[in-house]
């Protein structure tokens, strides 16, 4: 762990308990002596806090210091992903938010089954655990969009992730958006509302599951 998340970090006191008090001082055994580092996932300081006392249930801390220890991605990417299975999503988020995607955009598209839905605040749970392993500093954000036309009328810019000849260095600006379809891509509509927009594809001829073509556009664009 590289920090503990908590949302009041900044105050000059806070209290550890429910999941990260089980994990700090049931699982590790963190004792009194020690100093915990702590990001609120809102802003660029890392503070230290000093544990003052350990109860049942809780721990009791005072903040010590604080720290500008900024860790931005390179790139300020935006996935718009089309829905797939919450299962899938879950599973896949961990390393887009490793490699540093700054915000998914979920999108329903043709193929898309309506009876999916997100669970927001669990997703946010997921990056908050992600983030504190992976020393990210920053929340990633979430978007759901009913449809593609809504998608296109907000969002004027952005590449499509789809079967195609054309390689991402083929494209000298590129976008900070980019659209990734669902299992079964994306119908011929679909396609024709979406044929005036940069596409690419990747050197692979295999046929990519979604969720792997997101974390492949991904990897391709930050690492």
């Amino acid at each position: 762990m590289q920090f503990l998340y908590h949302e009041k970090a900044g105050e000059e006191s806070i209290v550890i308990e429910g999941e990260s008090f089980t994990h700090l001082f049931k699982s590790r055994r963190s004792s009194a002596k020690k100093q915990l580092f702590v990001r609120n996932l809102r802003d660029d300081f890392l503070y230290t806090y000093e544990i003052k006392a350990i109860n049942r249930h809780d721990a009791q801390c005072v903040l010590g210091e604080k720290n500008i220890l900024p860790k931005k991605a390179p790139k300020p990417l935006q996935i718009a992903w089309s829905l797939v299975d919450p299962k899938t999503v879950e599973k896949t988020l961990p390393f887009l938010n490793e490699i540093g995607v700054q915000k998914i955009i979920f999108v329903y598209t043709k193929f898309s089954q309506r009876s999916f839905k997100l669970d927001i605040k669990r997703l946010k749970r997921i990056v908050i655990n992600s983030c504190e392993q992976c020393g990210r500093y920053d929340m990633m954000e979430f978007e759901i969009v009913d449809s593609l036309w809504s998608f296109i009328e907000k969002y004027s810019r952005f590449g499509v992730v789809d079967f195609s000849p054309n390689r991402l260095c083929d494209i000298k600006n590129l976008p900070d958006i980019w659209l990734v379809g669902c299992e079964g891509g994306f119908s011929d509509e679909e396609r024709e509302l979406l044929k005036t927009y940069p596409t690419v594809g990747f050197e692979s001829e295999n046929i990519l599951k979604s969720e792997s073509a997101v974390v492949a556009i991904a990897a391709k664009i930050l690492l």
